[in-house]
Order: structure tokens, then sequence, then C-alpha cells
């Protein structure tokens, strides 16, 4: 096994070192791979078919050489000997030392000669020693990080040969197989835009019922009166900033879990989806604090007591569901990481309906009917259902292959993990903070402008569900072939989904446009506010582009572990451009709605072309070292578990 790992990175040499049999590509000399005398009767050696002798841990599994070429492969060897099984038995850490460091030792004293001779230049020999490997692989493998991926390939192997069977202590990260062969798929244009929509489908029914929990409520309270419509905005724009901390720290798993899994570590998704879950529910208790005692906070930035005073009303009974969205948001992604993306659809079919039907009787229903108080009960409620369900469709029909039971691995390395979580939490919290600021805005322009840029806040969000569900799927398929170390085929899918955004963002705009006054009827019986919102839907639907790409950019992003590019290029457009332009436009200049979206748009497109060019263009060497570097890392920790 050992040697077998020691296989796959000599594979993966860089050409400038490479061997045909004979010896170490050098620009200057051969340095010979078989330094050990040769003989058919070692089980290292065998003759290849061109008559030279090569290591046989190159890739050669002697039980497979046929019988009629025996004797061209080494004799009797090859009749006496299981040269793999041979090799897993007897190689052990301090037997395979000694090959690395002699094979460091005279490199370095080849380089060192190198060294010597440039005064003479390459073109003394005739040969460009500057050659690049066009490739998407191995451009970045020069002779360190060849090394690092043996001594990496060593510590795998010697984690598998420690442990006899992942089920007997549930909590050990090895790879196995996987239904889905991320290393050998083919994969093509069209074959990868065909995944795409087929993974894209099941989540924008599930964005789209979850969004339901929301605008239930704004339609079921918004019917009472104008300040139970204003309150329940404020109540939502309260919690979506809180929960849009805890869904940034989950995308942290958008990276982890597809990687594990495309690299066939099943249990290590399962490891991460707990350390990420018992993270998150830790730091929820001094938010949660803080969300019970919303009024006190609330009154500094809103100057009506009445709408403040529901608002708080509202957060209260709230949350005890708050824990159960935060799991159930974690739950998503673990499951998406298998390709498992109609769960979630299968769950909030059920929950969605039941919430629209559970809002109706506590908050209309003459007989039990609570009123304002009863859509927070029913969001509470259903929360925990959608919880219950998702995790019974784990238990009995897909999911559990990835979990092997509760490990005390994922109480460690949360500062790791806080390096992806906390990029992902700017990029979630800067946008949705901003488009509460603006609802915290509008609040100031009076009532009937606060109902309005709810409805439109409503919709854009529903809306927003669809390029977001691209974006989920894009990140996925880049994040499972970033994991099996198939980087052409990652960019493949990072560019399919940045071109679907843009084809998604122009379906939601003509969709804004075409049916904007059965839209605005739908949030409000008001003569006023429908009016307005008519009014200002076609500048919303032109933002809806530049807010599709936004979408899906920066979850491609997260698919290839790069939040903190996204969460940069966030936090300056949106409080260094966009929120002063608001100020700017809605008040200075009097514009009020329209100066706000002007605003927000113009940030959206700034954000929306800066990070689809990060996708694009970046640097898909350093994606994959970096991936490595945290499976190697999760390694260690398994072996210090252990």
């Amino acid at each position: 096994m050992v040697a077998n790992a020691l296989s796959k990175a000599l594979q993966q040499l860089h050409p400038n070192l490479r061997t045909n049999g004979f010896g170490i590509g050098n620009s200057h000399r051969k340095l010979s791979l078989t330094f050990i005398p040769p003989s058919t009767k070692s089980p290292l050696f065998v003759y290849s078919k061109t008559g030279a002798r090569s290591f046989l841990s190159l890739g050669t599994d002697y039980d497979e050489i046929p019988e009629e070429d025996e004797d061209e492969y080494g004799g009797d060897l090859s009749r006496t000997v299981s040269l793999p099984s041979q090799i897993t038995e007897r190689s052990q850490e301090p037997e395979l030392d000694w090959l690395l460091e002699e094979h460091t030792r005279r490199y370095s004293s080849v380089q060192n000669s190198d060294d010597e001779d440039d005064e003479d230049g390459d073109d003394a020999l005739g040969v460009d020693t500057d050659q690049t490997y066009h490739g998407y692989q191995d451009e970045s493998d020069d002779f360190a990080h060849f090394m690092s991926r043996i001594r990496h390939n060593r510590a795998t192997a010697n984690v598998t040969q420690r442990r006899n069977s992942f089920q007997s202590i549930g909590s050990v990260s090895v790879v196995q197989q996987t239904d889905e062969d991320f290393v050998h798929e083919k994969v093509t244009l069209r074959s990868e835009a065909s995944m795409l929509l087929q993974y894209s489908i099941p989540l924008i029914t599930t964005f789209f019922l979850e969004q339901v929990f929301a605008i239930v409520s704004v339609l079921v309270v918004g019917h009472i009166g104008k300040n139970e419509l204003a309150a329940v905005s404020l109540a939502t724009m309260t919690s979506n900033i809180i929960f849009a901390i805890f869904e940034g720290i989950s995308t942290a798993l958008d990276t982890l879990c597809p990687q594990a899994f495309g690299a066939g570590d099943l249990y290590g998704v399962g490891i991460h989806f707990q350390r990420c879950t018992l993270m998150s529910l830790t730091l929820f208790i001094p938010f949660g604090i803080a969300w019970w005692y919303s009024e006190a906070l609330l009154n500094l930035l809103v100057p009506d007591e009445q709408v403040v005073h529901l608002a708080s009303v509202f957060l209260r009974i709230m949350l005890p569901g708050a824990p159960a969205y935060i799991i159930f948001e974690n739950f998503k992604r673990y499951l998406q990481a298998q390709g498992i993306f109609e769960a979630g659809t299968y769950v909030l079919l059920i929950c969605a309906p039941l919430n629209v039907l559970c809002s109706y009787l506590l908050v209309w229903n003459k007989y039990i009917g609570l009123g304002f108080i009863g859509a927070p009960i029913a969001v509470t409620l259903n929360f925990w259902l959608m919880l219950v369900l998702l995790t019974l469709y784990c238990v009995f029909i897909d999911g559990d292959k990835c979990w092997g039971g509760w490990s005390k691995r994922s109480l460690d390395h949360w500062k790791d993990l806080m390096h992806l979580a906390v990029p992902g939490m700017i990029m979630l919290e800067a946008e949705g903070l901003s488009y509460e600021i603006m609802t915290l805005f509008a609040s100031y322009f009076g009532t009937t402008y606060l109902a309005t840029q709810s409805a439109i806040s409503t919709l854009a969000s529903l809306l927003y569900m669809v390029p977001f569900s691209v974006g989920i799927a894009s990140s996925t398929r880049i994040a499972n072939f970033v994991g099996a170390e198939r980087i052409n085929c990652a960019k493949l899918s990072a560019e399919i989904g940045i071109y679907s955004g843009v084809v998604v963002g122009v379906f939601n705009c003509l969709m804004i446009i075409i049916f904007r006054r059965p839209l605005a009827n739908m949030f409000s019986k008001d003569d006023q506010v429908v009016d307005m919102i008519v009014d200002i839907f076609p500048l919303i639907a032109v933002v809806e582009i530049f807010d599709a790409m936004n979408a899906v950019a920066g979850s491609c992003l997260r698919g290839q572990g790069m939040q903190r590019i996204g969460s940069y290029i966030n936090l300056v457009v949106y409080y260094v451009i966009g929120v002063p332009l608001a100020w700017l436009f809605g008040y200075y200049w009097d514009f009020k709605l329209e100066g706000l979206w002007i605003s927000i748009g113009f940030g959206l497109f700034l954000i929306g072309v800066s990070e689809s060019w990060c996708v694009i263009k970046a640097d898909w060497k350093k994606v994959l070292e970096e991936a490595q570097l945290r499976k190697i890392n999760e390694l260690e920790n398994a072996e210090m578990s252990d």
C-alpha cells in the first residue's frame, strides 16, 4: 500500500524530473532512479518491455502481468511473488525513509552542479531549462512539492494501515469508494451543462419553497395593517442579519465537503459537517441573547415605537426555531456534497404547504387564530419539522454513507474552519446587511415607502434563489473536481456557471417587467403601495441581472476555496461605494427608493463583474495546492486523535 502511494506521487513528477525508465530528466544530466544494484531476484525491480529496468512502484501491478510476458518482466520472480502485497507487508516508514533521503541528497547535488554551470548558459547545451509544462495538475510540481506529495501519500497509507475498519471506530478519515468516480468521469461541455441543470432544478425548487416562510409571513401579516407589515419587515430584517452570519459560516462546507467527497474521503464529509454545526451553535449563544433583547437595540434605529415593539415580539417567538434553521442549513450542504440535491426539495414540499396552513390557522382562523403572533409561531414549528424530516431522509433513504458517527475530531481545528467560514460570512453578511440598511433608510421616508421596500426586497430575495441555486450547483461540481485533482474539469464547470448566471439574470429581468402588476398586487391591497411598486419594478428588473452574476460568481469562489477574495470585494463595493451612494441618491438628491436601488444596482454590477473575472482567471494551481494542504492537515488531525 505504501508502495502504491509512492507510485501515485512519482507519476505526478514534473516533466523536468521524469524518467523514461533510465533516470530522472534533468537539464544537464540524468540521475538514475535505479541506483540500487539491479537484480531480477529483487521484488523492487523488473524488466520493462524495452529492456530497461524500472522501479516497480511506478505503477506496475505485478499480479496483472500476462503469463506469456513473464520472462520479459523478470522470469521466475513473476511466478513466485505477489509484489504489491509483499511491499505492503514489508515496507514501513523507516525502510522507505532512506529512499527519500537518498533521492533528495542526489537531487540536491545535481541542483548545486546546475547552479555552478549556469554561467555557461543553456545555449551551450542546446537545452532550455526554463521550459514550462503546460498542464493543470503538474505545472506546480517542483522537486520539493513532489517530495511533499510522496510524504502525504505515505501519511494516507499509514492512517489506513493503522485502522482496520472505519465502521469499528466511527471517526476515521480514509479514502473510500464513492458512487461517483470524479477521477475518471468523462467531462464535456454538454455533459457538464446537463449536470448543472440536473443539480439546479431541485435546488431552485428547494430555495423557492424555503422563501415561502418569509413571504407567507409578509402576506398574512401585511393584510392586517401597515404597522404590522412594517413590523414583520423589520423583524425579518433583523433575523436575516443574524441568520446571514451562520449561513456564511456554513458556506465553508461548500468548499470542504465536496472536496472531501471528490477525493473519496466519505467520512471526512461527515466530520466537516459536525465541526461546522457545533461551532455555529456555540457562536449562536451570544447572538441569541442579543436577539431576545432586540427591542432596546431597535429603538436606537427606528423611531416608531409601536412598530419596534411588534417586531421585538415577532423575534422573541421566532428565537427557538433559530438553532433548527442553523443545523438545517449545514445539513443541506452535507447532502449536497454527495450530489443529493432533491432531499431538501422533498422536505420543503411537505413543510411549505404546512407553513401556509399553520400561518392561516394561527393568524386568521376564528377559533384558534392568535393574530400577529401566530405568524412567528408557525415559522418556528416548521423550522423544527424541516430538520426532523431531513434527518429522517438521511437515515432511511440516502445520505448516511458519509456519516461515521460522532467524532471527537469535530471538536478540533475550529480555527482552520474559521479561515473559510469568516470570509464566507463576510460575503453573505455584507450583501444581506446592505439590503437591510436600505430597508432602514426606507423607514425614514415613511410607512408607505417602508412597505414598498419590504415587498420589493421580498421579491428580489425570491428571484435571487434561481441564480443562487445555479451557483450552488456550480460550486459543488467545482469542489468535487478540485478534490479529485481534475483542475481542467473544475475550470470548465466554473465557466459554464458564470455564463449561466447571466442567462438566469436576463430571465429574471423579463419576468419582473412582464408580470409587474400581478406581482405588486400579491404584496398589498393599498393602492398607493401597489402603484409605487409598479413604478420602480423596471429599475429592479435591471438590477436583477447584476444580482444573478453576483450570486453565481460568489458561489463559484466558495467552490474554489477563494472566499477571502469575495469578502474583500463585497466589503469594499458595498460599504465604500454602495451605501454612501445610497445616502447621496436617496437623501441628498431626494430620489428616495429609486436612489437606493440605483446605488445598490451599481454596486452589484461592480461585484458581479469583479467576482466573475476572479473565478474565470483563477490561479488553479494555487486552488489545488490549498485543497491538498487542507487534506494533509485533516490527516494529521486524524493521526493525533487516534
